[in-house]
């Protein structure tokens, strides 16, 4: 845990949109958000690609992220993607945060043709630095910024002798400016402890940055995670949606009845 004097703090923007815009955005209050993870990790073309995010919004999704190795393959590459997608979203209230990771120059001409071509997100995963999350926030576009946590571990796990606690890594996120983030699991087959994700949670409320809950989280989980840690975050799936016997569309579905309490409609 640090305390940051008030001469650091405003030194940063803190979100664009938070907790409060994306709530504002998407039009949902008093319980948590449905967000779905495009998979496979890498689509085999632009086509895939759609017919997968038409199944997750048919289904109720409010956001969907692309996996954090996507990036701008030869197969679907940015270009072709990002007017595909939204294309199909315009008029719909879906965040979709496309994967932008790079390098630093690359990133940044990534975030600006996300907004070029219509964009509403972009996806970031801390392996292309901490800083460019602050650069991102900086360049003050009208995108949802997702921080995506995969191999934070080389940082944060406490068995490290100068590990670095992962909710002083969420407060930096949130200062930086972080809309989203993906803040760890309970319950999932990422199982932390409740009080190791209670601190990240408040952590983050307290930036106003709406904690993501991933990895294995299914519709059986989101009653007890809300009861547990009340309801400001999103329940993020992928493999609980697009392994649903049904396929996708009825996993999605089945995740939007468990938050919206509709269960078996």
């Amino acid at each position: 845990h640090l305390d940051f004097p008030t001469s650091v703090v405003s030194q940063f923007l803190g979100p664009k949109y938070g907790i409060t815009g994306i709530r504002a955005y998407t039009q949902t209050y008093d319980k948590p958000l449905l967000g779905g993870i495009i998979k496979p990790k890498v689509v085999n073309n632009v086509e895939m690609l759609l017919d997968i995010t038409k199944e997750l919004v048919d289904g109720g999704v409010q956001f969907i992220k692309e996996d954090e190795i996507m990036s701008n393959p030869y197969a679907c590459p940015l270009e072709k993607r990002i007017p595909a997608v939204m294309k199909y979203l315009d008029g719909k209230k879906v965040v979709y945060s496309f994967c932008v990771n790079g390098d630093a120059p690359y990133v940044i001409n990534r975030v600006k043709r996300v907004h070029e071509l219509g964009g509403n997100g972009v996806h970031l995963n801390f392996w292309s630095g901490l800083g460019m999350y602050r650069v991102i926030r900086e360049m003050d576009l009208p995108l949802f910024l997702h921080f995506q946590k995969s191999g934070d571990k080389v940082l944060t796990e406490k068995s490290h002798k100068y590990h670095i606690e992962w909710d002083v890594i969420c407060d930096l996120a949130g200062l930086m400016g972080a809309d989203t983030i993906h803040a760890g699991m309970w319950g999932g087959y990422m199982d932390e402890s409740e009080e190791d994700v209670r601190r990240t949670i408040d952590t983050l409320h307290k930036r106003n940055t709406l904690p993501a809950l991933s990895c294995g989280f299914h519709p059986g989980l989101v009653d007890a995670v809300s009861n547990k840690f009340g309801v400001d975050y999103m329940a993020n799936a992928g493999g609980a949606i697009h392994g649903h016997p049904g396929g996708t569309k009825a996993g999605t579905r089945a995740m939007r009845q468990a938050i919206d309490k509709t269960y078996g409609d």
